[in-house]
């Protein structure tokens, strides 16, 4: 496995519903948009532990008399604390930066290991909430082969965002074999969720990435990614898109829209 072609970062992503893929191509091709392929997806997602049970780990570690064991704790409930932020209201979150006596997490990750754990463990409303968070539903590891090439992705698509943009994580390895990185994700105890296919057909217009989506008992969709408002605005207009309707939806949620619950189909295929 190469280590990472692509680090951290932040995307926004909007989609365009109930597209004609061969008309929206010609139009593509119209504006000067460069085609970049037709990708044959075969997908492996798989959940990540749970939110409560990695905290729980965290907070253990913070006790060992080990420097190592407790920077990696920090590192742990950096990452909890970003989920969790997400993921609960902002009154909510007043309330415990309130019994935690900080601004927010961050600062609370300033303080000493015993500060921490004494904060947590005495404050009643973050323990209430934390309990509530097993899966994450918005955070993911997905294995996808697009032809030839293999990607292991973490996706992480953030709630708290205006009504138009989606903000995504992505941290993204490529890799050489598809079902040797199976087997190795399954025995470090990461269980397959599911196995999907889809076809995608990408283009790159200016600084944006531009995907015509097909998956199976869902109608096509166009997803515009970049992180210039007025160019995703630009590009909708250009291809004259204007009139159908443009979600910050993630796939599993369309498929919801269908009645269709898509975490309960092991093999999504054509």
């Amino acid at each position: 496995m190469n280590k990472g072609d692509k680090m951290s970062k932040f995307e926004k992503e909007i989609k365009i519903l109930d597209i004609n893929v061969d008309e929206t191509k010609e139009k593509l091709n119209k504006i000067g948009a460069k085609y970049v392929g037709t990708k044959n997806q075969k997908i492996y997602t798989y959940d990540i532990p749970t939110i409560y049970h990695r905290y729980l780990e965290a907070i253990e570690l913070l006790k060992s008399d080990r420097v190592l064991v407790r920077n990696s704790a920090f590192q742990k409930l950096s990452i909890v604390f970003d989920e969790l932020s997400d993921l609960i209201s902002n009154s909510e979150l007043d309330e415990i930066y309130k019994e935690l006596s900080v601004k927010n997490f961050d600062e609370l990750l300033q303080k000493d290991a015993t500060f921490i754990i004494n904060s947590l463990e005495s404050s009643s409303k973050f323990n209430e909430l934390i309990k509530n968070y097993l899966v994450n539903p918005n955070k993911w590891l997905r294995l996808r082969k697009n032809n030839d090439k293999i990607e292991l992705t973490l996706k992480h698509v953030y709630e708290k965002n205006d009504e138009k943009i989606q903000k995504v994580k992505e941290i993204e390895v490529t890799t050489s074999n598809l079902e040797e990185t199976n087997f190795l994700l399954e025995n470090l105890g990461l269980v397959r969720r599911n196995y999907q296919e889809k076809i995608r057909h990408s283009y790159k217009y200016k600084g944006a990435e531009i995907e015509l989506d097909e998956w199976p008992m869902l109608k096509p969709y166009m997803e515009i990614e970049c992180d210039d408002e007025q160019l995703m605005d630009e590009i909708i207009e250009k291809l004259g898109l204007n009139g159908h309707e443009i979600v910050s939806l993630n796939t599993e949620q369309l498929y919801k829209r269908q009645n269709i619950d898509v975490l309960a189909i092991s093999d999504l295929k054509f």
